[in-house]
């Protein structure tokens, strides 16, 4: 992923990043799904989707933890929609960050309510967890497609 930009916003740090490509709705999933897998585990505190940017979130965490914290088995959020979020306390990074996608872009957009921890390792500290994260979930996405092809799950 590209590093865009740093910008606070109510009170917590926002780093703009852009994917290698524009994604869609299984990708989204894809790429939460391996976030908590690979970092949240059973520190996932929220996820929420919303219809559109700037429109409601309609929160789904109860929904996931009820499935074991996997989003495609939970019926809601399988429903695509145009904003998934993503939040927990990161065990890699050691600290709380929420990731929200934007369906149809390559827009991805990681808040940390840290200031200082961007101030200490400088404002490109999420780069390499970001393209981990882009690489793990493009991997997730292709093995899920070719399931599907080849045996119709």
């Amino acid at each position: 992923m590209i590093f865009k930009e740093l910008k606070e916003n109510n009170g917590w740090m926002m780093a703009e990043y852009s994917a290698t490509w524009i994604y869609g709705y299984d990708f989204m999933l894809d790429a939460a799904q391996t976030i908590i897998d690979t970092d949240f585990q059973d520190r996932l505190q929220r996820v929420a989707a919303a219809e559109i940017a700037g429109a409601r979130d309609m929160e789904k965490t109860d929904e996931v933890r009820a499935n074991g914290n996997i989003l495609r088995d939970c019926q809601s959020v399988c429903e695509e929609c145009g904003v998934l979020t993503v939040s927990g306390i990161s065990s890699i990074m050691e600290c709380p960050v929420q990731f929200v996608f934007f369906n149809q872009t390559n827009l991805v957009r990681l808040f940390c309510p840290f200031k200082q921890y961007f101030k200490e390792h400088g404002e490109h500290v999420f780069d390499n967890y970001m393209n981990s994260i882009e690489i793990k979930a493009y991997c997730k996405d292709t093995e899920r497609r070719t399931v599907e092809k080849f045996f119709g799950k």
